[in-house]
């Protein structure tokens, strides 16, 4: 019977990372959308730059760099879940994607906030009390 049951955890297990894959991939997806977005919305301030430059008015293009700012938002998030589901996260210098009980980045070197400390660090002592003086 216990055969068995590691068979079903097995399976179980492959059935897991399938489903944290296809995740991966439709994120990964959506964030291509996004700076696919982003990169229409430069050639759109582009353009408007240049027109407005032609005309002497060099404004209209605000609204173009607040949608790109929303983008690169969404992006920012969708990689998120993406470390998420790896269970990484990105160095905040390089970006670089490493394990989170890592202390410190492979690539540049920068001290990297450990997720796994509150398991790590010892419970803060208490406080020994002051013995009441007798007056």
């Amino acid at each position: 019977m216990a055969f068995l049951d590691d068979v079903k955890k097995f399976g179980k297990n492959i059935s897991d990372k399938g489903k944290d894959a296809i995740e991966t991939a439709k994120l990964n997806s959506q964030i291509n959308a996004e700076t696919d977005k982003i990169k229409e919305m430069f050639t759109k301030i582009g353009e408007q730059v240049f027109a407005a430059y032609t005309a002497g008015n060099e404004k209209g293009y605000g609204e173009s760099c607040a949608q790109i700012a929303e983008s690169e938002a969404k992006i920012k998030e969708l990689k998120n879940k993406v470390l998420e589901i790896k269970d990484e996260a990105s160095c905040p210098k390089c970006g670089l994607e490493v394990g989170k009980d890592v202390a410190f980045c492979p690539k540049c070197g920068e001290k990297l906030q450990a997720t796994k400390t509150a398991a790590a660090d010892p419970a803060p002592k208490p406080t020994p009390s002051k013995p009441k003086s007798k007056n």
